[in-house]
């Protein structure tokens, strides 16, 4: 009886070890000197020099979505997908959001804010989270140079990896799902009119029924795009994809790591 015990006991840790994800902070800093509350999971197989991901959350969202098989984002099952292949996960909060959330200026209120004609504090929350994408990407590729780099994004994540993209030719891979349609008249944070820019192998994962990107914006976002290797999937859902959406993700993910 006492052996069973032990037995069990230590099938029980080394079963909650492995569900422990290794999280650890990483400091990094943005171009105006804020802080950038990031955690960095490394990835199974301890490669010296795996492929990276950076995840960027949607609106009202934080990173931690991305620890969480909760909808609407399930992004703790394509966290995991991607460690079990290999990569090594960077997770951000974006203005404005999670660590550095603002009370007095909430996201979802600067975002009816730009609706009713008051676009400002928006275009500066979205761009500054680019900015500071970008220089936490960075800082990650002045250590070396990754096989792949990817970056990914739901909603609002979606609309800040792509104008990431744009700015960043060492991104090589791009997942975005339901990016929002922005009036290009923000054209500072508006992927339309930046999508000239995007090369990388590109998963576009859009709605039929999408109050926040039309299908006609939708294709026509997807069209602009130069890139020789893009994919667009459209699901019969709102801007909340199904869960399934992760399999075409995981099926899209096997396909580009073997170019």
């Amino acid at each position: 009886m006492t052996r069973l015990l032990s037995l069990y006991l230590l099938l029980l840790s080394a079963s909650l070890a492995h569900a422990a994800d290794p999280v650890a902070p990483l400091e990094v800093r943005g171009s105006d000197g804020e802080r950038i509350p990031t955690v960095v999971l490394e990835p199974e197989g301890g490669a010296a020099n795996p492929p990276v991901a950076v995840l960027l959350h949607g609106l009202t969202r934080k990173k931690e979505d991305w620890l969480s098989d909760a909808a609407p984002t399930h992004g703790g099952v394509l966290k995991d997908t991607l460690l079990r292949a290999g990569y090594r996960v960077y997770l951000l909060d974006a203005r404005r959001h999670g660590e550095r959330a603002t009370p007095e200026a909430k996201p979802g209120a600067l975002a009816k804010q730009a609706h009713r004609g008051e676009p400002g504090p928006y275009v500066a929350m979205v761009a500054d989270t680019v900015k500071d994408a970008h220089a936490l990407l960075t800082a990650v590729l002045a250590k070396g140079k990754p096989p792949r780099v990817l970056v990914a994004g739901y909603s609002m994540g979606a609309q800040v990896a792509l104008l990431l993209a744009a700015r960043e030719p060492r991104v090589t891979h791009l997942v975005t799902m339901v990016p929002p349609h922005i009036d290009p008249t923000m054209e500072e944070i508006a992927p339309s009119r930046h999508m000239a820019r995007i090369q990388q192998d590109w998963l576009l994962l859009t709605a039929n029924q999408d109050d926040f990107a039309p299908v006609a914006d939708s294709k026509a976002l997807f069209d602009a795009a130069p890139s020789r290797r893009k994919t667009h999937k459209t699901f019969d859902s709102g801007h909340a994809l199904p869960r399934e959406y992760l399999d075409e993700v995981s099926r899209w993910l096997q396909r580009v790591s073997g170019r």
